[in-house]
């Protein structure tokens, strides 16, 4: 079972290849053999501890750097990534575009526009803008972008969602047209895509950075559902499940953790085969209720080939992933994760599928 690692995709910190805690988090990871790498501009930890000092939020963001600082250092921690990791890690960022994006021209890349803002542009300046973003991507060396968000825009104050412009549009036909120049610009490319929040979080109310969230009775499931049945058949495409709970389909677990919405609704109902990612497991929605190594078991258990943990929304001095990777390789030997060696094979043979579509070594 010492692949196991592979099914996780972990933060790392640090930003220049000799510095002792990113040599110290990269071993972490050579150790656990981790599959994927996410790579932030802000540390997370750092930004609250600035802005409890007093630190104006604008400096205090400058201040509270993580992974990417330019594009010269960028490329130099990615190749020592891939010197410590193989070639074959998948390293990962969020680049949607707007308010979530890593790559800013603050730092000297390319600013994407938000979803709202890509869904103004008439046809030709979505192709021209996708083709951009996609080729900033595959020129830096990224594998995956954790985007398009194929949310619909249903709640107007929703504060991760609409207020954030992170919809294209309220209805699916809309949101179907505009990721799939996305996710065929990417792929063109050689980056896979991931749509997101399954089974769709445009409708809540709160959160899951925060706490838990209940979309029992703001989701609508056909329209929510309608982008996953247009788009996730396609080549060099994932799924990520959200941490939001329904209860009239999973009374006790959220989708993430779920077998009911990531295996019964995502793999049966939808049809979807590709890779299923799971939101960051460091989110409150999650660590409020069960324990890292809990998730990650109850995550694969569930149908997730990929687990994420971005290791950047509190101050956790151990990196996580020897711990995780500990948690799986128990879990699949004593029948926690049902199927055992059989059931981790399909999930690293999903991963070598999404590889080879976009063309990246394995």
């Amino acid at each position: 079972m010492t692949n196991a690692g592979r099914l996780l995709c972990v933060g790392i910190r640090g930003t220049e290849p000799g510095q002792d805690l990113l040599e110290a988090d990269l071993e972490a990871c050579r150790r656990a053999g981790v599959g994927g790498i996410i790579l932030f501009d802000v540390d997370v930890p750092t930004l609250r501890r600035l802005e409890g000092e007093g630190v104006a939020p604008a400096e205090a963001r400058r201040r509270a750097v993580r992974n990417i600082v330019d594009p010269d250092q960028l490329q130099r921690l990615m190749a020592r990534i891939r010197e410590a990791l193989g070639a074959g890690v998948f390293i990962a960022v969020d680049q949607e575009g707007g308010q979530v994006a890593r790559l800013t021209s603050g730092s000297g890349f390319r600013d994407d526009p938000s979803a709202r803002e890509f869904a103004a542009l008439d046809p030709e300046g979505r192709r021209r803008s996708a083709a951009a973003q996609a080729a900033q991507l595959a020129r830096l060396g990224f594998d995956l972008n954790f985007a398009p968000c194929v949310d619909l825009d249903l709640e107007a104050d929703n504060p991760i969602i609409g207020r954030l412009d992170r919809a294209y549009a309220a209805v699916p036909d809309e949101v179907i047209a505009c990721a799939r120049e996305v996710i065929t610009a990417h792929r063109e490319a050689g980056v896979a895509c991931c749509l997101k929040h399954f089974p769709g979080h445009g409708s809540s109310r709160t959160d899951t950075h925060l706490g838990a969230v209940d979309i029992t009775t703001s989701w609508q499931r056909e329209p929510e559902l309608e982008p996953y049945q247009a788009l996730a058949g396609a080549a060099g495409v994932a799924v990520m499940t959200a941490h939001v709970v329904h209860r009239g389909l999973d009374p006790e677990l959220p989708a993430s953790l779920s077998p009911r919405i990531t295996g019964t609704l995502l793999r049966n109902e939808v049809g979807f085969d590709g890779v299923i990612v799971t939101d960051s497991l460091d989110m409150r929605a999650i660590t409020g209720r069960h324990t890292l190594q809990e998730a990650v078991v109850l995550a694969v258990a569930a149908g997730a080939d990929m687990v994420l943990d971005g290791f950047n929304l509190e101050d956790r001095p151990e990196h996580p992933a020897p711990a995780l990777v500990a948690a799986l390789t128990e879990a699949f030997t004593d029948g926690r994760i049902p199927g055992g060696a059989g059931r981790l094979k399909e999930s690293l043979g999903r991963l070598d599928r999404l590889r080879r579509q976009i063309g990246a070594p394995a």
